[in-house]
């Protein structure tokens, strides 16, 4: 990125970077459409899970901190926040102390959605994880940790 950050362009990529990249993004994408799938019955579209998911571990949060630890656009947090709301999945209260921030909360509604995503969530897993052992799985957690902590922003 500009500035010369952690995204920086060098001047090629080592060989070794081309095929994870490449399968790391397959992965992505393949993963996305299972949980589309998995979740259009529902109305669930964009980034609607993952908000439900953070809010379910972080109750009370802010938009601007679902945003910040997905990495994600403002605005699409804020109209798929919007989207849950209207489904009766999540409620949002606005911040005395800011009157523009809201505190989002899970409904019964969206506690019950937790149960399907992560059901999609680990059926997914298993056929990731289908032909690979225990410890290979492990040292995968740790690289990929590693990879993230590389590109992390600031």
């Amino acid at each position: 990125g500009p500035g010369g950050g952690p995204l920086r362009r060098r001047r090629g990529m080592n060989t070794m970077e081309k095929p994870v990249l490449s399968s790391l993004l397959r992965i992505n994408r393949y993963h996305r459409k299972v949980l589309r799938c998995a979740l259009a019955p529902y109305q669930y579209v964009g980034v609607m899970h993952l908000i439900v998911l953070y809010i379910n571990r972080n109750p009370g949060s802010s938009q601007e901190e679902i945003t910040g630890f997905y990495a994600l656009d403002k605005a699409s947090v804020a109209r798929d926040a919007r989207r849950l709301e209207d489904l009766g999945h999540i409620q949002r209260n606005k911040m005395p102390e800011n009157r523009r921030q809201y505190r989002l909360y899970l409904t019964d509604a969206g506690r019950d959605m937790i149960r399907i995503i992560d059901r999609a969530a680990e059926q997914f897993q298993k056929i990731l994880a289908a032909s690979i052992s225990t410890e290979d799985w492990a040292q995968l957690e740790l690289l990929l940790k590693r990879l993230e902590e590389n590109v992390r922003l600031p």
